[in-house]
């Protein structure tokens, strides 16, 4: 009888260690999309003939910073750096904090049993 309020106790870290991590990375992904779609918005004020549909892919989203970046190189442009760069260089952090914090031991297990997967 003494052993049920432990295995409640346990049982109860255990399920608000889930709930916290879970949030936690739900989180982080939805930072990462919020920035990544001020950078799409952002993508129409530095070129012009950009046709954007709702695309959140990181990929597509790096390479048009890029290319974009080599455009405006050549003048140093504030707004550029406001606009594009500051989201960019955040999402990149956090994406790098999302990806580290799901191969953890204890978090892995986490994000496996609640089907998060790495940011590529």
């Amino acid at each position: 009888m003494g052993f049920i309020p432990i295995i409640l106790t346990l049982s109860a870290a255990i399920i608000l260690f889930f709930m916290a991590v879970h949030n936690y990375l739900n989180l982080k992904k939805s930072r990462i999309q919020g920035l990544q779609s001020e950078m799409i918005k952002g993508f129409s004020g530095f070129d012009s003939d950009l046709k954007v549909s709702s695309v959140t892919d990181w990929d597509w989203v790096a390479k048009k910073y890029l290319e974009l970046k080599k455009k405006h190189a050549s003048d140093p442009n504030a707004d550029f750096d406001e606009t594009l760069k500051k989201p960019f260089q955040q999402a990149k952090i956090l994406k790098s904090q999302y990806n580290k914090l799901i191969s953890k031991k204890p978090y892995s297990f986490v994000a496996q049993v609640m089907g998060h997967k790495p940011m590529l």
